[in-house]
């Protein structure tokens, strides 16, 4: 049999494409000739490095490049290849490494192991034949649970008493970030049980720590409002924020928590299967998994892994695929584990929820703090039960990175089940007649020209009386997440600001009733119902005012701190850049004291308080 692989890129691509795809079906090509083993040997320290990058990244720094589906397909390839070069250097099997280097490390009493991971009926079927076989038995039963997508840790209780949690890390050591993990609001300090069971001296509780749907959701809100880049996935968010270096940084953010197994156990008798265990989590008031599944059969196992997969996009957290255990603790010992992975449990992966569709066109929103988002326009997909017709393309740098033009074929998924993304370009499929989009240098909306600052990817129009910005800071004011005046929409404000009658957050308070009943489809009723609102709004909390002032970097948990601090409208807008920075950093204090340094936004704190506002 002679192979010889192309130099040419794409042609190179393609024939080590087949190559895995024969490798997989189980050809036998420990005889190919030496140059083709110089290819592949050059592939796989090329997948290599590339995996160990995206590692570093995934791991240590909380952030990710790639999908999910698209790392998990890099592994495969590499394990593929490496397994049919006999010569090649294995690699580590290790389960990846989320020491940062900014925290102390600790050793687990029980390594802290990984999952080896499935992707399709026919790999269940063979695992669970493997174990039937080991163990000369077909009556197992088996858990099945979702896969939380976070961080995994594991948390020591002495004498009932959380003393230390210390992330995976390598699986032997992990950064002690107790500090951070006693945040979480729905984590017990001390193991208290009405069930009469004694409670460990000592005891390691394996989980997730991740952030929900949400929290995930208003994050995001605030990020958008401020000028920030969203973030594109939970996962990251929830990694990131556990290696924060200030708790009160991470209380902002409200992590969760789910327990799901157990390392060493001293001082009581350990469980005997998965499902008493998560009886004793119960027990203990700890958060533990939901929505698992009980099966006895391979059949049952697959219906279950179906069944969680059609409902995830309703579990209200995230999640990347499902883990099928053996529920007896006797045969898991019985299985063992490898260095890096038990042989009693596996995790299927999902597919990303992904389509195609045609770009028909991008279009630019103006924030209200002036920052341009492009949003891709497509032809409508089904993703995850929803119709979906426009995703964020986040920056102008975006666009450039993947070289998206309009009228491409372009790849849409949702990220994190959560929001819809662009992920990719095909370029093979690209028309002749594919546009490059050109970023404007001027606003859209006010003509004025558009800046962008050092060090940031967000495009800004700096013109403070810009139309849209205005609509979008009025909007923004009387939203529920600012001082919730309800009843006044984006078409109500629309036709206040063409009539003249609203500019500022203080003209709401300016409103006379028959002016209101000048403007189409307010008769008296609505009129009266949106004074009273607004007189009502003149008592709401301080920090909903200060939010609704769409101040640049100041987000609904800042606005509560700085409110904590200030006390009034009045003195924070007196606090000086140096006051400032103590509390909340240079970055947010050049922002605060610059947004009321302007004589514009001096005017409409004062017109406020003329108007009556009294924040409580």
């Amino acid at each position: 049999m002679k192979l010889s692989c192309p130099r040419n890129g794409r042609a190179r691509a393609v024939f080590l494409l087949l190559l895995s795809m024969m490798l997989s079906v189980g050809w036998d090509l420990r005889g190919i000739p030496q140059r083709f083993e110089s290819v592949t040997n050059d592939r796989l320290n090329e997948l290599r490095a590339e995996i160990a990058r995206y590692d570093d990244l995934y791991f240590r720094q909380g952030k990710s490049e790639i999908t999910d589906a698209e790392y998990d397909r890099l592994k495969r390839e590499f394990q593929t290849l490496e397994q049919a070069q006999p010569g090649f250097v294995q690699s580590d099997q290790s389960v990846g490494d989320d020491r940062s280097g900014r925290f102390p490390t600790y050793v687990h009493r029980e390594r802290m192991l990984s999952l080896d991971k499935i992707y399709t009926e026919s790999e269940w079927r063979a695992f669970y034949a493997k174990l039937t076989t080991q163990l000369g038995r077909t009556d197992l039963v088996f858990v099945v649970e979702p896969k939380y997508d976070g961080l995994a840790i594991s948390l020591t209780y002495e004498q009932g008493r959380l003393v230390r949690a210390v992330t995976r890390g390598n699986g032997v050591e992990g950064d002690d970030v107790t500090v951070n993990v006693r945040t979480i609001r729905d984590l017990p300090r001390e193991l208290r049980a009405d069930d009469g069971r004694p409670i460990p001296r000592f005891v390691e509780l394996r989980g997730e720590i991740y952030i929900d749907d949400v929290e995930f959701a208003r994050i995001n809100a605030e990020r958008e409002a401020t000028g920030e880049e969203p973030f594109a996935h939970p996962r990251n968010l929830a990694a990131g924020t556990l290696k924060f270096a200030d708790p009160a940084e991470v209380a902002q953010r409200r992590l969760s928590i789910a327990l799901y197994g157990w390392g060493a156990w001293e001082g009581a008798p350990a469980p005997q299967s998965e499902v008493v265990f998560l009886g004793q989590v119960h027990a203990w008031r700890l958060p533990g998994v939901t929505g698992l599944r009980i099966a006895r059969t391979s059949d049952e196992v697959w219906s279950a892994i179906k069944t969680i997969e059609r409902e995830r996009a309703s579990l209200g957290f995230p999640i990347d695929g499902v883990v099928v255990k053996l529920d007896d603790a006797a045969w898991r010992t019985r299985m063992g584990a490898n260095d890096h992975a038990p042989h009693w449990a596996v995790a299927y992966k999902f597919e990303a929820q992904r389509a195609v569709t045609r770009l028909r066109a991008i279009t630019l929103q103006i924030g209200r703090t002036g920052v341009l988002t492009p949003v891709a326009e497509f032809e409508p997909v089904e993703l995850g039960g929803a119709v979906i017709t426009r995703a964020t393309l986040h920056n102008r740098d975006e666009i450039v990175r993947r070289d998206i033009r309009v009228g491409d074929f372009i790849e849409v998924e949702k990220a994190g089940e959560i929001i819809p993304a662009v992920t990719g370009v095909q370029l093979a499929r690209r028309p002749p007649d594919a546009k490059t989009f050109v970023f404007p240098d001027r606003c859209p909306s006010c003509e004025t020209a558009l800046v962008a600052k050092s060090g940031e990817a967000a495009i800004r129009c700096p013109n403070a009386h810009c139309p849209a910005q205005r609509q979008r800071r009025l909007e923004h004011f009387v939203s529920d997440q600012a001082v919730n005046i309800n009843g006044f929409g984006s078409a109500t404000i629309d036709a206040l600001l063409k009539a003249g009658l609203v500019q500022s957050p203080a003209d709401f308070y300016r409103l006379r009733r028959e002016e209101l009943l000048g403007i189409d489809g307010i008769g008296e009723k609505t009129a009266n119902r949106l004074l009273a609102e607004v007189e009502r709004s003149k008592h709401a909390e301080l920090w909903r005012f200060i939010h609704g002032l769409s101040i640049p970097q100041v987000g609904a948990t800042t606005a509560k701190e700085l409110a904590k601090k200030y006390r009034d409208l009045a003195t924070l807008a007196r606090a000086g850049e140096k006051a400032l920075a103590v509390s909340f950093g240079p970055s947010v204090a050049a922002s605060v004291s610059e947004f009321f340094a302007r004589p514009e936004n001096q005017a409409d704190i004062t017109a406020l308080l003329a108007a009556g506002v009294q924040p409580q």
